[in-house]
């Protein structure tokens, strides 16, 4: 197969016609927009609870008439602007590399985030005796540390493949430095924010910080 990534539009055009392959683009080019507005939107409430929490500038919790957070809205658009003139300037495919290493990082961080809410689990209801059920309490959150952190490691080993930072034959943890950076970036980042929130620990609204996470 030359080309992999068209066997979708190849087929359409040979077993149903053009008409087909011209409408799968319109569909993924109102898919990717919409995919984009709802990263916007989501990207920008964040921003907008954790100004309001004080975890970033008091700023952005700012909003219009309309209640919109048009403030984070707005750096959320710079930093998508930055991004993209950084990937024009090196001349990166935004496809190739802004797409693919963006989406890799943020499922090695989701799994990593559920292996830390599994963790959570079992530090809440041991501290508040809540619930002392073992299986609810104990059990499966540990069941789901051990699948979650099986998982993690089988999507950092293969990394370079789902990324496209293949290096030598392309083997488990084969990967060019590139790969090495965005594999290790969501762990670095989780330890700075540790440290990070340490430092803070005494100045925070955990009030705001509680409505913020919930």
């Amino acid at each position: 197969m030359s080309d992999p990534s068209a066997v979708l539009f190849n087929a359409s055009t040979t077993y149903v016609g053009a008409w087909m392959t011209e409408l799968f683009g319109w569909i993924i080019l109102t898919s990717l927009f919409a995919g984009g507005l709802a990263m916007q939107n989501s990207a920008a409430r964040y921003f907008f609870a954790m100004g309001r929490a004080g975890v970033l500038p008091k700023a952005l919790d700012r909003t219009n008439k309309a209640q919109a957070p048009w403030v984070a809205t707005i750096v959320v658009s710079l930093f998508a602007v930055a991004i993209t003139i950084i990937f024009i300037i090196f001349n990166l495919d935004p496809i190739v590399h802004m797409f693919f290493w963006f989406g890799a990082v943020a499922v090695l961080a989701i799994v990593l985030t559920e292996i830390l809410v599994s963790i959570s689990v079992i530090v809440y209801f041991r501290r508040t005796k809540e619930d002392t059920r073992p299986w609810n309490t104990l059990i499966a959150p540990i069941l789901a540390i051990i699948g979650l952190a099986i998982g993690e490691y089988m999507l950092m080993s293969r990394f370079n493949l789902f990324s496209g930072t293949s290096a030598g034959e392309g083997g488990p943890w084969e990967m060019n430095t590139t790969g090495w950076i965005l594999v290790l970036s969501p762990f670095v980042l989780f330890v700075v924010g540790l440290i990070v929130g340490a430092t803070r620990k005494k100045s925070e609204n955990y009030d705001a910080v509680h409505n913020f996470v919930s």
